[in-house]
């Protein structure tokens, strides 16, 4: 499988109800073509995330 590229510009806002004042939400979209790709739809969208520090790794979980 060739590894696909892009850039992507994180989503950051505030959070809402009880949150602290300095409380923000961070997102990131990915396409749809990759997340079919992954298997994930609507009705069976659950995620595995791993982080090391540098890198973050997204699976089906």
């Amino acid at each position: 499988m060739t590894s696909e590229k892009r850039n992507a510009n994180m989503i950051i806002a505030k959070a809402g109800g009880n949150a602290s004042q300095n409380a923000y939400n961070c997102k990131v979209s990915i396409p749809k073509t990759w997340a079919d790709k992954l298997g994930v739809s609507a009705n069976d969208k659950s995620l595995s995330l791993e982080f090391d520090g540098n890198s973050i790794v997204i699976k089906k979980a």
